[in-house]
């Protein structure tokens, strides 16, 4: 399947989903997210759910992270339209909204990539070998390829894998886990 065939599909069904069918799926997001190992993690590197696109609420996970690692650091990306690119900052409690609708925090601490030990990605599918399919900008991709290989790149899903994305390009970096309400994937 084409990346814009799988993108239209997934995000009418992620469109249907009533809130309380989010709420569902968010907690068994949450089972799966609990089996991972986070021993050794500092900071993770998130987003910020758009609700009104059914995004997993990723708010929920990062207050999970926080109590159960002491002196977490969450981070959160700026994006750069000019140049598709993004950088990550420390979470604040003052937010605003960028020109595509997403909360970004201020830019008050930039979090090197190389700080970061994970990275929870957001996406509207992923296939059976890593590759996601995202909004079609390339913010994540670009910021891959400067970010450690050797550190997780876990999507968030609510939907299982699909079996093929037949049209990527040689810059899509595939993630390095994906957890949906049923499943963990290693890629």
């Amino acid at each position: 399947m084409i990346k814009s065939e799988a993108r239209k599909q997934l995000l009418a069904q992620r469109k249907n989903l009533t809130a309380n069918e989010c709420l569902k799926l968010d907690d068994l997001l949450l089972i799966q997210l609990q089996k991972q190992d986070w021993s050794n993690v500092h900071c993770v590197a998130s987003f910020y759910p758009l609700a009104h696109q059914n995004e997993p609420n990723t708010l929920l996970f990062a207050k999970y992270l926080k109590a159960v690692i002491p002196d977490l650091i969450m981070a959160y990306p700026i994006v750069h339209v000019s140049d598709l690119t993004m950088q990550f900052y420390a979470e604040t409690e003052t937010l605003h909204q960028n020109k595509y609708g997403v909360m970004e925090p201020l830019p008050t601490q930039l979090i090197q990539a190389q700080f970061i030990d994970a990275i929870l990605v957001p996406l509207i599918g992923v296939d059976k070998i890593g590759h996601r399919i995202g909004f079609g900008k390339g913010f994540y991709d670009k910021y891959f390829a400067n970010f450690p290989k050797d550190r997780p790149r876990i999507g968030v899903s609510y939907f299982e894998p699909i079996p093929n994305i037949q049209d990527t390009h040689e810059f899509d970096v595939p993630l390095t886990y994906c957890i949906t309400p049923w499943n963990s994937y290693e890629f």
